[in-house]
Formats: structure tokens, sequence, C-alpha cells
């Protein structure tokens, strides 16, 4: 039987100081959608000797990374990506899963959004809108 990956010690952390060179954890990390869920341009290469529409694809855009937090208002990793959003800065992106697969990226963060209910934690959510490609490193 194939053993999954537990989302248990799932990583997200940002890059800070000179080039993001240097990665902080962004704590309360709870829930990702989004990753590889980026699509393509479709090129129409039709002309009048087709016989059927001919097609080539574009570059390949990444997407959205929208992630949940639990809102930690203090965290150095969070107030980073708040910050992140205020400067409109690319900012380096590094998701880890529990098995030691890292997905790298820059992105802009687009959101920051609290909300809450009865009950429960104040959530955040961000929507990171990742530029260029995603760097995939399997574990080892």
């Amino acid at each position: 039987m194939a053993q999954g990956i537990n989302t248990a010690g799932t990583k997200l952390e940002i890059g800070t100081g000179a080039g993001g060179a240097t990665y902080i954890q962004v704590k309360g990390f709870t829930d990702f959608s989004g990753l590889g869920g980026g699509s393509a341009a479709v090129i129409d290469n039709t002309d009048f000797d087709s016989v059927a529409k001919e097609k080539s694809m574009g570059l390949p855009d990444e997407g959205q990374l929208s992630v949940t937090l639990i809102f930690l208002p203090k965290d150095a990793g969070q107030l980073a990506l708040r910050a992140a959003r205020g400067t409109r800065a690319a900012t380096k992106f590094r998701l880890t899963l529990s098995d030691g697969t890292k997905y790298e990226m820059t992105s802009f963060v687009l959101t920051f959004e609290r909300s809450g209910g009865q009950d429960e934690n104040v959530k955040a959510t961000a929507t990171l809108e990742i530029t260029g490609a995603v760097t995939e490193t399997a574990a080892a």
C-alpha cells in the first residue's frame, strides 16, 4: 500500500535580508492551495493552409499560492509577509513538505486578509502571485 505525504511538519518560509538569502519561518501555517495550478497561453498558429486549428503552448504561468495562517501579529514571518505586501516587492518563498520536498518561488504578496468567527482563532489568508518558475527539489 502506498503511503502519502503527511502535512504535519510542512513549513512556509519567507526570504529576508539582502536578496532574500536568509529564510525565516512563517508561524501559524495551517493550509495551502494552488501550487502547480497555473496555466499557459494557447497560441493560435492556424493559417489558410490549415485543415483544423493548429496551436502551440505559450509560456507557463505558475499562478497563485494561497496560504492560511493562524493570525500571530507579533510573528516575524507574518510581519515579513505583511511588509512584503506593503512594499510590493518580489519576495522569495520556500514551502517544505514533511518528507523534505522543497518548492522555491518568487512571489508578490497580493493580499493578507484577516477573518474570524465564534469559537475560532483569528485567521489570515495570504495570496502569493508567483513570478517566474517554481523550483522543486525532491526529498533525499
